[in-house]
């Protein structure tokens, strides 16, 4: 199975190679007219074209540069793009930087565009690696040279600008964000020192433990206090219980004291103490009368009314539970007493004092107790501003001056790794190459013109293409040849090879055998009329040997010839045409008499005789039926050769009287359209169509075939018809 599929595929390419053959061998001389006009064409625009130059130049393209991250605080890396420099290819490609590099004061490229050069300049990555080739092409190779070492200086410029432009900017921007940096640093720090004088905190935790401790000695304290002020109540209870028991009154006792401790007041009781004793004295010597006496009392009244008034005036309004004469016999005993008891009260007020205060300070403390979590939280949050914003700050000067150092260093991000070079030859035009294709071209170009002309030429040019169009059975394929093999001249016999001789008389007898089988199969094929789409496709030739190939065979035959227009079968023949079928169904004169004999003896020949007026009539008149009755019942075969279908109605006249009819179809003779109109015409007339026959067919491998001129045309000029050659030389 293998095999045979091989040997299918294999004859298939050998058809399809002779198909593209016979299509060239057709249209050569066409193909050959294209293929040169195309080659010529090609070869002429490559000698006429202007000789171009290139020159390249390497560019390292440093895309790792890192820019300090202002954003981030921090430095980073620009990401590397590992797929392309699509980007800087277009950079690189921009208007701007290609017409700063030819437009300079000094330049010599006056007469270039910043569009031509874009146009002719060509910019492509290296693989995967950061690097650029750029190419420049010119008439002028000097030129392509000049104005990429141009545009290598922009580039190196460009490249230098663009990141002095990016340390710039971001220096622009500390700048403007340093100012606000600093002033939330400073708002920070003032609310934080503001916290701090307020609650007089300067670390929370220090504070905190200053707190714990001071409520822990305010407690201590207050315990201290009490019991003091416990044993000094106690003391002074004791004392006034002294003081009255030496008759003195507490409440008074006091009071007595302090007047006794008044100079004046002292002096003014010891002056009235002596100015008593004097009185005294001076009554046991006078009456109450005397003027000594009353003078005395008098001193005494004043002295004691000057009393009254300094006891007023230290004392106030406790003046009342004063008696002067208890200040005035006041005794040491008594003011030792006094004294211990003022001492003892001013102790015990002073001590009930202090625990109020410490009391007071213990509230205090509590409710600053009460607000250390608060405060630690606000002084925590407070801290951390300042530190963020004062790292921030920090790093924007630390970045500034990082930039600024950048921006110095100026160091080209793209390096040309090689310079342009001065073009020696030209990149085009490439004579070799050029001509290699348009030679190329054009040999293409001939075989599209070859197929094209084989597509819009409608004529049958294939066997297979034949059985489809028509429908019919085919009953043999007549090859090609030069010449004929019966009736033609001894030396034009002689041309003619054996091979050709032996394909045509092979394919007539295969032709014969098939009728054989036709007839076998019905019992009624004898009567066969032979017709053609068009004129010239072979059928009288194809009539006239096919009776000599059948009366070989033992049969016998009478060719008729039914072309009573323009008959060429006696030709063919070399018989004469004075009379024939025309005379037999226009006079009495008996058929057989009109009998020429042929080659063989079981090969009869009737010629069509004089053209008559009306040919139509005479073959669909009621003798023509009775002779093809005649001619049923004495031959074994009767074969008519008739016109062409197109054009006359011979054929379908004569089609009801035969037991079939045989379309003889030459290839590249009858269009596609012919064949079908020619097929409907005969069908509509109800004419039996027996087969087709394949005429002019180049045989090759049994199966494919391509067409060219054959033998069986009809004479064209009366010098052929004069050498019964019946030869069609054309190509």
């Amino acid at each position: 199975m293998e095999v045979k599929t091989e040997s299918v595929e294999t004859g298939q390419e050998e058809i399809n190679l002779f198909k593209l053959g016979s299509i060239l061998l057709r249209f050569w001389k066409t193909a050959l007219a294209v293929g040169t006009t195309v080659f010529a064409g090609g070869a002429a625009a490559t000698f006429l074209k202007t000789p171009e130059y290139e020159s390249e130049m390497l560019i390292l393209m440093y895309r790792e540069a890192s820019v300090p991250d202002v954003g981030g605080l921090q430095e980073t890396e620009k990401p590397k793009n590992k797929e392309n420099l699509s980007t800087e290819i277009e950079i690189l490609k921009s208007r701007s930087l290609v017409a700063k590099a030819i437009s300079p004061p000094e330049s010599s490229f006056d007469k270039l565009s910043v569009k031509e050069v874009i146009e002719n300049m060509s910019i492509r990555q290296v693989g995967d690696a950061d690097v650029l080739i750029v190419s420049y092409q010119d008439t002028n190779p000097q030129r392509a040279q000049k104005v990429l070492e141009a545009l290598s200086y922009t580039y190196v410029d460009y490249s230098i600008e663009r990141q002095r432009s990016q340390a710039t900017n971001a220096i622009q921007f500390i700048d403007e964000q340093l100012p606000k940096a600093q002033q939330a640093l400073n708002a920070t720090t003032s609310i934080l020192r503001s916290f701090r004088e307020r609650y007089g905190i300067v670390e929370p935790e220090a504070y905190a433990l200053q707190v714990s401790e001071l409520k822990q000695s305010l407690v201590q304290q207050e315990q201290e206090v009490e019991i003091a002020l416990s044993q000094t109540q106690r003391q002074l209870q004791e004392l006034r219980q002294q003081l009255q028991e030496a008759g003195q009154q507490p409440q008074a006792a006091l009071a007595n004291s302090v007047l006794s401790q008044d100079p004046y007041y002292k002096n003014l009781a010891n002056q009235l103490t002596e100015l008593e004793s004097e009185l005294a004295l001076e009554l046991t010597r006078f009456q109450d009368n005397h003027p000594a006496v009353e003078s005395l009392q008098l001193k005494r009244n004043q002295i004691q009314n000057l009393l009254q008034k300094r006891t007023q005036s230290i004392l106030g309004s406790a003046s009342s539970q004063i008696d002067i004469n208890q200040v005035v016999g006041y005794g040491e005993t008594r003011q030792t007493l006094t004294n211990q008891l003022l001492a003892l009260e001013t102790g015990f007020a002073a001590q009930e004092n202090q625990l109020e205060a410490i009391r007071k300070a213990q509230t205090e403390v509590a409710a600053q107790f009460q607000q250390i979590p608060q405060l630690q939280q606000v002084y925590t949050e407070l801290q951390r501003q300042l530190e963020v914003r004062s790292q921030a700050v920090n790093n924007l000067l630390e970045k500034r001056q990082e930039l600024q150092i950048a921006e110095a260093q100026e160091i080209a991000p793209w390096e040309i790794l090689e310079s342009p070079y001065l073009p020696e030859d030209p990149i085009s035009p490439n004579i070799k190459l050029n001509l290699i294709l348009a030679l190329l071209m054009g040999g293409l170009s001939g075989v599209g013109a070859a197929f094209l002309l084989e597509r819009l030429d409608q004529k049958v040019k294939q066997v297979e293409d034949l059985k489809q169009l028509t429908g019919l059975s085919l009953l043999g394929t007549i090859p090609r040849i030069r010449g004929h093999i019966v009736g033609a001249r001894i030396e034009e016999q002689r041309r003619l090879s054996s091979d050709q001789q032996s394909a045509f008389t092979e394919s007539l007898r295969s032709l014969a055998m098939n009728l054989r089988y036709l007839g076998a199969a019905t019992n009624r094929i004898k009567v066969l009329a032979f017709t053609s789409a068009m004129p010239s496709e072979g059928k009288t030739t194809i009539t006239y040997h096919l009776g000599a190939v059948l009366a070989e065979l033992g049969q016998r035959v009478l060719v008729v010839d039914g072309d009573l227009r323009q008959p060429t079968l006696h030709l063919l023949a070399g018989l004469p045409n004075h009379g024939g079928l025309s005379t037999a169904l226009t006079s009495d004169r008996p058929w057989y008499s009109l009998v020429q004999t042929g080659k063989t003896e079981s090969l009869d020949l009737i010629s069509s005789g004089p053209t008559p007026p009306n040919p139509v009539a005479l073959l669909n008149s009621q003798k023509m039926k009775q002779l093809f009755d005649e001619w049923r019942q004495t031959y074994d075969y009767v074969l008519i050769d008739t016109p062409a279908v197109v054009g006359v109605a011979d054929t379908q006249s004569v089609g009801s009287y035969v037991d079939g009819i045989i379309f003889v179809a030459g290839m590249e003779c009858s269009t596609h359209d012919d064949i079908t109109r020619s097929l409907e015409i005969l069908r509509s007339n109800q004419c039996t169509l027996a087969g087709v026959v394949a005429n002019f067919v180049n045989n090759k491998h049994g199966n494919s075939y391509s067409y060219r001129q054959s033998a069986g045309n009809p004479p064209q000029s009366e010098h052929e018809k004069s050498n019964l050659g019946l030869v069609r030389q054309s190509w």
